[in-house]
């Protein structure tokens, strides 16, 4: 089956964590990444090597572009190589800073060259702006997912305009213009203008619904900013089963400092459920009701 994951953001433990949790059910399986492998958490080299190491055009680990690789991409074409050729002729200037941490973590691993920056940008530079795919659910139905960073804007045909929008854009209403899934990340669960917290049928941290819209960007890099579990999030697109890397009871006490203990962890989680989970997801039912039930 198929396994979309949202964005890493260099928590390559977490990402170790989830795909063995999604192996040890199904060997066979095969994965989608909503970009954004780099910046922001504690083991982005790692993150990074394991996606050049793995991820293809179209083998069992596939990504489409978050924005941040496209960060990186226009850092090195626009501010690295003339700062580069400037010191190449002498310059003293110091290398110019990515907004986030890529340009720090290419000189803490000594890449910070062209010719072997460019390996990263040939491979940021491979992965698509978007992809569509059409599943056959569990329950003998197609369904069709968009699957893009960011999001993705019907009748749009400028592509220069698509790409940005698949890579930047934020919705925090849904997908009213197509039966299409759009599936993405880049708008953690946790963001408030998304998650609505006066309302208690989305979860913050977890896998969040909304019309004709999925976002599995749960967060994970900043969990140790903030109450919620931050999950990385798995979806299995065939049967539109979550997959976590733990249990929220768990993930609270690897995120709580100074450290709790299991009981606090258990109560944390009950507190959490009840003000996030008590009433189901109306827009989530509908698209089980729809695609994942064999009397749809």
């Amino acid at each position: 089956m198929h396994y979309a994951i949202g964005d890493v953001h260099g928590c390559y433990d977490e990402l170790m964590a989830l795909l063995k949790t999604i192996e040890e059910r199904d060997a066979d399986a095969r994965y989608i990444f909503v970009g954004d492998f780099i910046d922001r958490g504690p083991k982005v080299w790692e993150t990074l090597m394991w996606a050049m190491d793995n991820i293809t055009a179209e083998g069992k680990y596939t990504a489409v572009r978050g924005n941040h690789e496209q960060m990186a991409v226009n850092w090195y074409y626009t501010e690295f190589l003339p700062w580069w050729d400037e010191k190449e002729k002498g310059g003293t200037r110091p290398m110019p800073e990515t907004l986030y941490d890529f340009s720090l973590l290419a000189v803490r691993q000594k890449i910070d060259r062209p010719d072997i920056l460019k390996y990263a940008v040939d491979f940021f530079e491979s992965l698509p702006f978007s992809r569509r795919m059409e599943i056959e659910t569990s329950a003998g139905r197609k369904v069709v997912y968009r699957i893009v960073h960011a999001w993705y804007r019907y009748g749009e045909e400028r592509e220069e305009i698509q790409q940005e929008c698949n890579l930047w854009d934020r919705n925090f209403r849904g997908n009213f213009k197509s039966d299409e899934i759009i599936l993405h990340g880049h708008t953690p669960t946790i963001v408030p203008e998304y998650y609505r917290p006066m309302e208690n049928n989305t979860r913050p941290g977890l896998i969040g619904y909304k019309k004709n819209d999925i976002n599995i960007d749960g967060g994970c890099c900043f969990g140790a900013l903030t109450a919620q579990p931050c999950m990385l999030c798995g979806l299995c697109l065939e049967t539109l089963e979550e997959i976590y890397p733990c249990t929220i009871a768990e993930r609270f006490m690897q995120l709580a400092q100074p450290p709790i203990t299991k009981r606090k962890a258990k109560r944390q989680e009950k507190k959490y459920l009840a003000d996030h989970a008590q009433v189901p997801n109306a827009y989530r039912e509908e698209l089980v009701e729809r695609y994942f039930t064999a009397s749809a």
